[in-house]
């Protein structure tokens, strides 16, 4: 009797053990992914990537673990520890009134309408100069020059004899004509008024300014004779300036008429002027800006034409702006994309739309965020980085064929006779390609790591160095196990493919 309990303890023992064993087991397996699964990548060079451990061809860095690079929609989730680590920083989009301070420079210039030229309507002689000098400041009705003008002095005297005459229709038509001739001639009122007063006639007549201003030319002498046509003076006004500067294309949604602008000049330290625009040019120059005018008082003549003067225009766009970092996108010239942490552990891309750049380096965002939503601002080139890296291994494993002018991973494939193991053959330690193919001329498309049979003569691969092969491209990273006809990129790591040269490979 006791022989039998002992019989079955025993058994009730083993039957727990090996229960024991196998639940630990199972667990193991459910938890612990194969190395076929694990794929390992360089920190500083995250597009080599190996499906064993090792070192790095570039920079001779230990490989380590890839991180899961997320779903298909390009999700990357990323640990607390690993997150803080890559310093990850993210902000929320929100409205706000954007706004920009645009700084150029531009020079005093003389305004337009300032700008007023002396001249006469009829012949004569100059038989006097008021203002014989350039630069000098004259003021409204100063006198200039005195002319005489024989058909001047014979105007007057049809006027008088009209005037003096009995009065009748046809003399007053007579005086009417001659008084309309003169005020033609830009003889004023008054002069006429004085004129029929006194009666006498004066054989010469003086032209007197018609504006405040500095002579800015003087084209005449005493003695000159002068016609209609003849410039006398240019005189302009100070009392107001232009100031002509130029904003670039980027700068014009903020660029608005009657903006409030700062003005400085270097060579007047401690002044500071302040004016609006008043104009925008509707045209670029060559060199993409365009052209902005400011008006500004003068006090005291301060300002010279031809300086030049340091401008800052405040402007802000109309409206609040949906806004965020310029540091959040990612622009690659074809599209814009920025992360959004969809929770702790991952971040999502998003295509979006921008628009002006504001202060503080802020950006419009015309489409794809709203308010509210966290975008990364730092850190995120790693996060693209990551990404890139899935799309290429999903891509490579998709795009990956039966073609026999490529060679992949075995876990990529399952061609038995286009893919092998180093393992399953003696591969030479000096040439980690150790590459072979078929002796048939018409079969030198196959290429084989390794020795194997043709898949479609059934004769056995030779060597690639002892056919007379064309060229052959092959990854830096032997283990890709890719070799083609023709050059580019590797469809694994996306490392450039180089010439396979087995004597130069041999000698390493």
């Amino acid at each position: 009797m006791k022989t039998i309990t002992l019989v079955i303890a025993c058994m009730i023992l083993g039957f727990g053990g090996v229960y024991f064993a196998v639940q630990t087991t199972e667990a193991e397996t459910a938890t612990t992914p194969t190395s076929k699964d694990q794929l390992y990548t360089c920190g500083m060079h995250p597009q080599i990537i190996s499906d064993k451990p090792g070192i790095c061809p570039i920079c001779n860095m230990k490989l380590t673990p890839k991180r899961d690079a997320g779903a298909a929609d390009g999700t990357v989730r990323i640990d607390p520890a690993t997150r803080q680590n890559m310093g990850l920083v993210t902000s929320a989009a929100r409205y706000e009134i954007l706004k920009s301070q645009i700084h150029t420079f531009g020079e005093v210039a003389i305004p337009d309408p300032n700008k007023y030229s002396i001249t006469v309507k009829f012949d004569g002689w100059v038989e006097r100069l008021f203002v014989n000098e350039e630069g000098k400041q004259v003021h409204r009705g100063e006198p200039l020059l005195e002319v005489y003008s024989p058909d001047l002095v014979t105007a007057r005297k049809e006027l008088l004899v009209a005037m003096m005459s009995e009065s009748n229709t046809t003399m007053d038509r007579l005086a009417e004509a001659a008084r309309n001739r003169l005020l033609n001639w830009d003889i004023s009122e008054e002069q006429l008024d004085r004129l029929t007063e006194s009666g006498e006639i004066n054989r010469t007549m003086i032209i007197h300014s018609p504006v405040d201003g500095f002579v800015k030319a003087k084209y005449v002498n005493e003695g000159d004779r002068v016609t209609s046509q003849s410039l006398l003076y240019e005189i302009t006004d100070l009392s107001t300036v232009w100031i002509k500067a130029t904003a670039y294309e980027q700068d014009l949604p903020f660029l608005q008429l009657h903006g409030a602008a700062q003005v400085s000049v270097p060579s007047l330290p401690g002044h500071a002027f302040k004016g609006s625009i008043d104009y925008i040019s509707p045209i670029l120059n060559k060199q993409g800006q365009v052209e902005i005018r400011l008006t500004l008082n003068n006090p005291g003549f301060i300002l010279k034409p031809a300086m030049y003067a340091d401008v800052t225009l405040e402007c802000s766009l109309k409206g609040e702006r949906l806004v965020i970092p310029r540091s959040a996108v990612i622009n690659s010239g074809i599209r814009q994309l920025v992360y959004v942490s969809t929770s702790d552990d991952s971040y999502k891309p998003r295509e979006v739309t921008t628009g002006a750049v504001g202060e503080n380096d802020m950006i419009e965002v015309v489409d794809g965020l709203v308010s509210g939503d966290p975008v990364v601002t730092s850190g995120q080139f790693l996060l693209d980085s990551e990404t890139r890296l899935s799309e290429a291994v999903q891509s490579s494993s998709s795009n990956m064929s039966g073609n026999h002018n490529h060679i992949a991973h075995t876990d990529l494939m399952n061609e038995p006779r286009m893919h092998a193991d180093s393992s399953d053959h003696d591969m030479d330690v000096n040439d980690p390609y150790n590459i072979h193919t078929c002796p048939m001329p018409a079969h030198y498309h196959v290429l084989h790591y390794g020795p194997e049979a043709c898949p479609e003569c059934g004769m056995d691969l030779v060597p690639f160095n002892e056919t007379e092969n064309s060229p052959v491209y092959v990854c830096p990273m032997p283990e890709c196990k890719v070799a083609t006809r023709e050059p580019g990129l590797c469809p694994v790591c996306n490392m450039k493919l180089i010439e396979y040269k087995p004597e130069a490979t041999s000698d390493r």
